[in-house]
């Protein structure tokens, strides 16, 4: 009897032991992380479409030949550099609005808009501010063996300060919201990244895309 209720012990031991290994991962999330190439290839490609949504709302036409930085398009991003229409006079100074809207193609398919408003008042001397957020809205959005879709989207926030009608440096802007992604890894993640721009010609890039750091310039 005793040599039975060994065997039979063993046996559901084993089994027991089967099953857990058929099962591992069994009820856990299926959630992977990117790399975190794949987390600067995202962030950039956010930098890269608010610059091409930008040099169609405010880049002059030279400047859109050229395909200018992100600090040289905010620097154009003022009454002085475009045309009066979307400015009010006021009694004090000005008020303006740009709007942004801009939809263009991923490096392996789909499509990232950019959509949103720069609003400024600024008085008589051409001194105010402006505090702008543009949606990023990725769609089946194809960047380094990831397909993107917003969570529901991404926003970059800009906080600009004005001097004579010139914008003073450095100049923040700040990638958040979040994403889906997928096929391998899949899963869903934020975005929180600031950009530091310090001249015309100078950016740089640091925070986290889905958990990874990122950092460079922009």
């Amino acid at each position: 009897m005793f040599e039975t209720n060994r065997f039979a012990c063993c046996c559901a031991i084993l089994l027991v032991a089967t099953v857990a290994a058929v099962c591992t991962g069994c009820g856990s999330s299926s959630s992977q992380n990117i790399s975190q190439a794949q987390a600067q290839a995202v962030s950039h490609e956010v930098v890269i479409a608010a610059e091409a949504a930008l040099t169609a709302a405010v880049g002059t036409p030279a400047a859109r030949a050229e395909h200018p930085s992100l600090g040289s398009l905010l620097a154009h991003a003022r009454p002085a550099a475009q045309s009066s229409s979307g400015c009010t006079p006021t009694s004090s100074g000005e008020t303006c609005n740009f709007p942004v809207s801009y939809t263009g193609s991923c490096p392996g398919g789909g499509t990232i808009a950019v959509a949103g408003d720069f609003n400024f008042t600024l008085d008589n001397s051409g001194n105010g501010t402006d505090s702008a957020t543009l949606t990023v809205t990725p769609t089946n959005c194809s960047v380094s063996n990831l397909t993107l879709n917003g969570n529901p989207d991404i926003t970059l926030a800009t906080q600009l300060s004005f001097q004579s009608d010139a914008p003073v440096f450095p100049i923040t802007a700040t990638e958040g919201g979040g994403i889906t992604y997928g096929p391998n890894p899949s899963g869903s993640c934020s975005l929180n990244v600031t950009l530091t721009i310090n001249s015309e010609s100078s950016c740089s890039v640091t925070g986290t895309v889905c958990g990874q750091s990122v950092t460079g310039t922009c």
